[in-house]
């Protein structure tokens, strides 16, 4: 399955230094924080580290593994009020959800490697909690989907958080 979108090139005004150069730098600050132009930036970001040469976004007819995640934090979401604490509220989800898809051995082999990266007994004990708890969530509400998350991106819009992720597609004939 492939699609592709054209990319439209944005016109600059050329007047100098006046009211319609600030309008179109303030349109520029706008559209370079809109959903679209994350996800565009996170793609290319995807590309360049994974070596991926065909990417899709927002895919028609694919769930939204943003939405999939903000539904699953949901009800953490109220203790993670500041920019910090969603990043890493959203970096465990994250593991949570890519740990369900992988086999038994593989799962916990990741999740002790992360348990140990944590600096103190208290830290691991509340990571496996809470992820034990995200990895039911996403089993209760997607038990279908397999696409593993490659990338993820939180931008802050005055302080309305915005989840932009790159996942794998999944393989139709292997998800039945």
């Amino acid at each position: 399955m492939t699609r592709t979108k054209s990319k439209k090139k944005k016109s600059s005004p050329k007047n100098s230094g006046g009211t319609n150069d600030k309008k179109a730098k303030l349109s520029d600050i706008n559209q370079n924080n809109s959903g679209s132009s994350i996800l565009k930036k996170l793609m290319r970001d995807v590309k360049a580290k994974t070596g991926f040469t065909k990417t899709l976004v927002n895919p028609e007819g694919e769930l939204s593994i943003s939405d999939a995640i903000s539904e699953i934090i949901a009800p953490y979401r109220d203790v993670a009020q500041d920019y910090e604490s969603f990043h890493k509220l959203v970096t465990v989800a994250c593991a949570a959800w890519n740990a369900t898809i992988l086999s038994a051995d593989k799962r916990e082999s990741m999740l002790a490697d992360m348990r140990n990266a944590m600096p103190d007994q208290q830290s691991r004990e509340d990571f496996t909690e809470i992820v034990k708890e995200l990895m039911k969530r996403k089993n209760k509400l997607y038990p279908k989907v397999n696409r593993m998350i490659v990338q993820f991106k939180v931008t802050n819009r005055k302080n309305d958080f915005h989840i932009a992720i790159a996942s794998t597609m999944e393989n139709k004939e292997t998800a039945k």
